[in-house]
């Protein structure tokens, strides 16, 4: 992309590198929670202290991206591609867009979109993130948590799913996926390991109701809670 100076026009090409650090949005279904407010990328909603917060289509769609990006920062090169592939723009539309979206999410300070000076913009709050239910929680200890359909990540991060907050879990340790009826088992390169009983997982693998999961020494357990509804076709 070439840009010129300010109140000058650029051309954004769609051209995108591995490197370019843009995500493709957010899983369809779900739902961002944020200090006091909630994205929900399926009903293209925002809502802030339990109200309806108006935001252009643009400015959604910046937000959405952010946020599948957080933490890490995404590039202004990144953006222009994204938000306005092969057109002619403003220099300081994506800079509108950004105080847009501080304005309705009340970040005065700018410590949630944050400025990352001379490369681009970055999420940085703590946020949840929820999606449909699914049949299935983890067990450990006493507690149940429920899994979602979709990316569960395990780890010691307070973003992630699943929280073990435990010297030996990594900060991004595992995933599991929920896929309908079938989950899987994905170790994220963790220092101490991830098992399923005795056996190191060291590829995606499928997991059962009743598995013993050991996310470095500590141990959580599989289980089915509902069964989920089948469609039958006449024949």
């Amino acid at each position: 992309m070439r840009r010129g100076s300010a109140g000058q026009c650029v051309r954004v090409l769609c051209v995108f590198s591995e490197s370019s650090q843009c995500p493709r949005g957010l899983q369809s279904g779900m739902r961002v929670r944020f200090g006091s407010c909630v994205f929900d990328s399926a009903t293209r909603t925002l809502s802030r202290g339990g109200e309806p917060v108006p935001l252009s289509p643009k400015a959604f769609a910046l937000l959405e991206l952010l946020i599948e990006a957080s933490p890490a920062a995404v590039s202004k090169d990144a953006l222009y591609g994204r938000l306005w592939p092969d057109t002619y723009v403003e220099q300081g539309n994506l800079h509108n867009l950004v105080s847009e979206i501080r304005a309705a999410i009340g970040d005065d300070d700018r410590e949630i979109v944050r400025t990352v000076h001379r490369f681009g913009y970055a999420f940085a709050a703590a946020r949840t993130m929820t999606a449909d239910p699914s049949a299935f929680v983890i067990v450990a200890g006493n507690e149940q948590i429920p899994l979602h359909e979709g990316a569960n990540t395990i780890g010691r991060d307070s973003v992630c799913e699943i929280v073990i907050n435990a010297p030996d879990v990594s900060r991004q340790h595992a995933r599991l996926l929920v896929e309908g009826d079938v989950l899987t088992l994905e170790d994220l390169g963790s220092k101490n390991g991830t098992f399923i009983g005795t056996t190191p997982v060291t590829k995606v693998v499928e997991v059962h109701d009743t598995d013993e999961i050991m996310i470095g020494r500590n141990p959580i357990r599989l289980r089915r809670v509902q069964q989920l509804a089948t469609t039958k076709t006449a024949l």
